[in-house]
């Protein structure tokens, strides 16, 4: 009987560590840079600009100390793979001191709809030097997106304002 309790509370321990690690991404940044540069933060916010998508790692002092921009044309981006060294860039700032130059940065977007309100989700990856040294860091996010502005070319069909309630009735 002993040895059944045993086998029991080990199967529930690993079902609790597997169901916590897929029930979504969690929003954590790690890398050799966090060992000179500050990367904590609060909080993960997703916007939608008319000319670009950021995904910014907040703090409540009003500091971003990782923003990752990606640069859209007339169609906001679909999930996949972008080179943010051609079509974006990684900024921060961090107690006084702005993130080191970066040398490569990729973003990856998992789950994206061009709508607010709708759960954008992915990660990245880059590097940075700093003097001599060769630095990384990566991180991976899930957040709401909220569209800020957009130009009218975006095709959202399939994608109404969530403000708008396609069931009422005409304003008369």
């Amino acid at each position: 009987m002993k040895g059944a309790k045993q086998v029991i509370g080990l199967l529930l321990f690993v079902l609790t560590a597997v169901g916590s690690t897929a029930c979504g991404t969690q929003n954590d940044i790690s890398g050799s840079l966090t060992d000179f540069y500050d990367v904590k933060f609060d909080g993960v916010r997703a916007r939608l600009y008319s000319t670009e998508l950021a995904i910014e790692f907040w703090r409540e002092n009003g500091e971003v100390p990782v923003r990752l921009t990606l640069r859209i044309g007339e169609q906001p981006p679909k999930p996949g793979d972008f080179d943010l060294m051609t079509l974006g860039a990684i900024t921060g700032r961090s107690d006084d001191q702005d993130i080191p130059f970066t040398t490569s940065a990729t973003l990856t977007l998992d789950e994206f709809t061009p709508r607010s309100g709708t759960t954008i989700s992915g990660s990245f990856d880059a590097s940075f030097r700093a003097g001599g040294d060769k630095l990384s860091l990566s991180g991976t996010f899930e957040t709401t997106l909220n569209v800020i502005d957009s130009v009218g070319g975006y095709d959202l069909e399939g994608f109404p304002p969530p403000d708008i309630d396609e069931d009422a009735p005409d304003a008369e």
